[in-house]
């Protein structure tokens, strides 16, 4: 083609040669935005998703932390609960004990109570 017949050709269809240009960049454009939006939002998502593995992580050792301390005053609880068993059965040991202790007292102290009120009124012991 000529100059000449080149100005004859864009004269009788420029239009439809500018169009299909600006079709096909503007499809490119597109095509172009559409592939970095993608880009953006896959790199966005792998970002949440370190967020999110950071944070259930964040979660799951909290959620043990306080596991374990239940568990651990759990472990604690049973064996205080298993001293005190013990000591309420060494005190009430004790206790019982301790009432024979005072029954024996008591009857040795109405024995010489009345053996002391028997010389104070004149009555010797055993004659009642």
């Amino acid at each position: 083609m000529n100059p000449i017949e080149l100005g004859k050709a864009i004269s009788e269809y420029g239009t439809p040669i500018i169009t299909a240009v600006m079709l096909i960049l503007v499809v490119g454009l597109v095509w172009y935005l559409i592939k970095r939006q993608t880009k953006r939002e896959d790199k966005h998502d792998e970002e949440r998703i370190k967020i999110q593995e950071k944070h259930d992580k964040d979660q799951k050792e909290e959620r043990d932390y306080y596991r374990n301390l239940i568990t651990n005053d759990q472990k604690k609880n049973v064996d205080l609960n298993i001293q005190g068993i013990a000591l309420q059965k060494e005190m009430m040991k004790a206790m019982k004990d301790h009432d024979n202790y005072s029954r024996d007292a008591w009857k040795k102290l109405n024995g010489s109570l009345g053996a002391i009120c028997d010389k104070l009124n004149g009555i010797k012991s055993g004659e009642v």
